[in-house]
């Protein structure tokens, strides 16, 4: 669906204002943790729904970063040596952030190769009838499967491995 500019006034339509609040605190949340890992800043966003329901996102956490907003004028700065350890942390998680990028890039081109791949077969309601394949079709499409199978095999290893924040 394409980008549409909407007019900044109330909406007066519920379920859209609803849906409205959803994709568009998600949108600043995703902005808030990006100028957080690019800016080395931190930063806390806190929305409270019509309904009264708090929904909120900081970094390094709400925590630290109301803590260090309530103590400002109390000389919490940071030492030299902090700032040094958090430009590292920041310097890695962009790194991450990247890497993860880049895996999801070439996930993407996989899906394109293997959706041209499936292109050239006939599907009827869904299902490939492997009974009108010919044989070097079905070596071809059983080599694909066996691919796919190691493919998922891969990315369910490198799935165990991340952090727990980044698993679905």
């Amino acid at each position: 669906m394409s980008q549409r500019k909407i007019k900044m006034k109330f909406m007066e339509n519920k379920s859209s204002r609803l849906v409205t609040f959803s994709k568009r605190k998600s949108g600043l949340f995703k902005k808030a943790m990006e100028l957080s890992i690019l800016c080395g800043v931190e930063v806390v966003v806190l929305l409270f729904s019509v309904g009264g329901k708090a929904y909120s996102f900081g970094h390094p956490s709400i925590e630290a970063v109301t803590k260090k907003f309530i103590h400002q004028g109390e000389g919490s700065q940071m030492s030299h040596g902090e700032s040094s350890n958090d430009d590292d942390n920041i310097v890695k998680l962009s790194q991450q952030l990247q890497d993860l990028k880049d895996q999801i890039q070439v996930e993407k081109d996989k899906k394109k190769d293997l959706d041209k791949a499936l292109s050239k077969y006939e599907f009827i309601n869904g299902k490939l009838p492997i009974d009108n394949l010919s044989l070097e079709e079905l070596v071809e499409f059983k080599a694909s499967l066996l691919s796919l199978k190691d493919n998922l095999a891969v990315k369910e290893n490198e799935m165990e491995r991340l952090p727990t924040p980044w698993r679905n």
